[in-house]
């Protein structure tokens, strides 16, 4: 899986906060590039209002994933399995610096593509934001 090859990436993002439960769905044409362990996914990201930014998510091995955005919204998020980290997250609206505690990071790729699982919690001044689940496919065909 070492050449960069145009991909269907299809992200679910859900979420639980304190006032309840939610979710997005996103499917978008981007790329895979690397190995089955350690690879990287592209594509760019519509948040609605005008706002796009272009994503590279990074992934070394079921340890650790890294987000980083540019555009519109500027993130820089690193999900360590078992690990805090603390994180950047720029909106045209303000910038915040949360902590991100992975509790697990799951990926099975090839080269055909496959699916990456993130589980995470966002903090912000030590009190719980969120509880995030990522789920991300990657294919060579929209299905």
């Amino acid at each position: 899986m070492t050449m960069k090859k145009e991909r269907v990436i299809r992200i679910k993002d859900l979420q639980t906060t304190p006032e309840g439960s939610d979710g997005v769905e996103t499917t978008a044409m981007g790329y895979l590039k690397g190995t089955a362990d350690d690879y990287t996914l592209g594509y760019e990201e519509d948040f609605g209002d005008g706002l796009k930014s272009k994503t590279r998510i990074t992934v070394q091995g079921q340890r650790s994933a890294s987000i980083e955005r540019r555009g519109d919204i500027n993130t820089d998020i690193t999900v360590e399995a078992g690990k805090r980290h603390s994180c950047r997250y720029s909106t045209p609206y303000g910038d915040l610096l949360i902590g991100v505690y992975a509790e697990d990071v799951f990926s099975a790729m090839s080269r055909k593509g496959g699916q990456l699982e993130l589980n995470y919690t966002v903090d912000c001044n030590g009190s719980l934001i969120a509880k995030k689940q990522m789920i991300i496919n990657v294919s060579d065909t929209i299905q």
